[in-house]
């Protein structure tokens, strides 16, 4: 399943599986990029005869190297280990720092508005679209480009994960397998590689099976440990997404703002224009501030959809590659953890007492109940985010129904609004044009009008005047 070659460039012990072979990868120590060949066809016997020869007789020529390599573990203290093991675990393998991603975003949206400003003075589309619509318009852009730099730092990260699981971690050169007594030269050896231990899921992996190993000294717990760390990594993978979701989330809510921020300035233009229609002048420019706001609505909808799908896309490819990466490291340490551990009970089974089983099974229970509600608590976090994001879910179908109502209501409005105006401008028309034949009509003409003036009688007189 995996095999040792060593670097073309530093002469470096790197591991791979089979499935790397004729692949290109990169040193972890000197990044140098090479192809990876086959491995040479096995000798089983020699290595058999070595394996059995280094275990059973410690006093051959074979034993001097394991000598060589156990001596700095022992004047290395302790204390030191663990101090150095806490400062390198405050770095995240996955997490990203939310105000450098977030001055790298307002970085990128500067340059991403320099680059449309030529376009907006040449009066394109493009240009308009980002410049003309709004203050809606750069708080979609701000939070784009953070999400942007959000994915970028992430897919780094998730380069040097890659990169750091070329580590030979457990070499066999310390030990075929690894015992109580040779568990801190193991840790030695993780200690002395560029590469922090918080910043590596597989060195992280590693060193605590390691130390859970160093003090159950139980194989079987060793590997019950390993899978509840399997699941906190697994957990952490998606919590460092949550302030992505955050901005797929927001990015639509401001397009919504927007649309209903353009109908409102449409509609509010459109009552000026009922009171202008008798000046055809201020008619025409009330109905150029409609369609303005009109423009706006959907320009912000527009790209608002445009700028979550392009988030959506590279988020979604990342974090199935994260989850990847986290059975790859599953993956190595069932194949050359695991599998190599022998505890005090396989190799010396009749040194038992009562009383280290006591202390291991009240060790268990302690770390047991700790991990118990740690993934308890772990649990209902999980659960009260899934409620949210229902609730943020069903709050954005409701919301988009609303205002694809409001948009059809507004537009059947504006269309009975532009019939009474074709109509009443017909009759118009129609009034001007009898207005010109009778004017036509009387032209060169007099029209004589009498009126008799009646008295008191006058009532009761003929119309004819008689």
């Amino acid at each position: 399943m995996y095999f040792e070659f060593a670097c073309a460039e530093c002469g470096k012990k790197l591991k791979v599986r089979d499935e790397n072979v004729g692949g290109k990868v990169r040193c972890p120590y000197c990044h140098h990029t090479q192809t990876v060949e086959p491995p040479p066809p096995p000798e089983p016997a020699p290595q058999e005869e070595s394996f059995d020869f280094n275990f059973q007789e410690p006093s051959t020529p074979a034993s001097p190297p394991v000598q060589l390599q156990t001596r700095p573990t022992r004047k290395t203290p302790a204390p030191a280990a663990s101090s150095t093991s806490t400062h390198e675990q405050a770095v995240s393998a996955t997490d990203v720092n939310l105000w450098a991603t977030g001055l790298a975003g307002l970085a990128g949206f500067l340059v991403l508005y320099a680059i449309l400003f030529p376009l907006w003075r040449m009066d394109t589309y493009v240009g308009g679209l980002f410049w003309d619509r709004g203050p809606i318009q750069f708080a979609e852009t701000l939070c784009f480009t953070w999400s942007l730099a959000i994915l970028v730092f992430k897919w780094r990260k998730l380069a040097m994960q890659r990169d750091s699981m070329l580590f030979d971690l457990l070499p066999s050169e310390i030990s075929q397998q690894i015992t109580p007594k040779s568990v801190d030269r193991f840790v030695k050896h993780i200690r002395q590689l560029p590469v922090k231990s918080g910043a590596s899921f597989l060195v992280n992996r590693v060193l605590r099976g390691l130390e859970h190993f160093r003090v159950l000294r139980n194989s079987s717990e060793v590997a019950d440990r390993m899978m509840t760390q399997s699941d906190i990594d697994a957990n952490s993978v998606d919590s460092s997404y949550a302030h992505i979701k955050v901005f797929v989330w927001a990015i639509p809510i401001l397009g919504f703002i927007g649309t209903v921020r353009g109908i409102g300035i449409a509609v509010a233009s459109f009552s000026s224009t009922m009171n202008n229609l008798n000046d055809m002048s201020a008619l025409q420019e009330s109905f150029n501030d409609v369609t303005a706001g009109l423009s706006t609505a959907f320009d912000t909808t527009l790209l608002a959809l445009v700028l979550s799908v392009l988030i959506m896309f590279p988020m979604t490819v990342l974090r199935k590659s994260e989850l990847d990466l986290l059975n790859w490291v599953d993956e190595y340490c069932n194949e050359n953890l695991l599998k190599r551990l022998k505890d005090e009970r396989s190799v010396e089974p009749s040194t038992g007492t009562m009383d280290a089983k006591a202390v291991r099974a009240a060790v268990d229970a302690a770390i047991a109940g700790q991990v118990d509600k740690s993934v308890e608590a772990v649990n209902k976090l999980t659960e009260r985010l899934s409620g949210l994001s229902q609730q943020q879910a069903a709050a954005l179908t409701q919301l988009s129904k609303q205002t694809a109502q409001a948009q059809s209501d507004v537009g059947k409005s504006m269309n009975e609004a532009s019939e009474s105006l074709q109509k009443y401008f017909k009759a118009m028309e129609q009034g001007v044009a009898s207005l010109n034949r009778v004017l036509s009509d009387l032209d060169g003409k007099q029209v004589v009008i009498e009126t008799h003036s009646r008295g008191l009688f006058g009532l009761f007189r003929r119309r004819n005047g008689k």
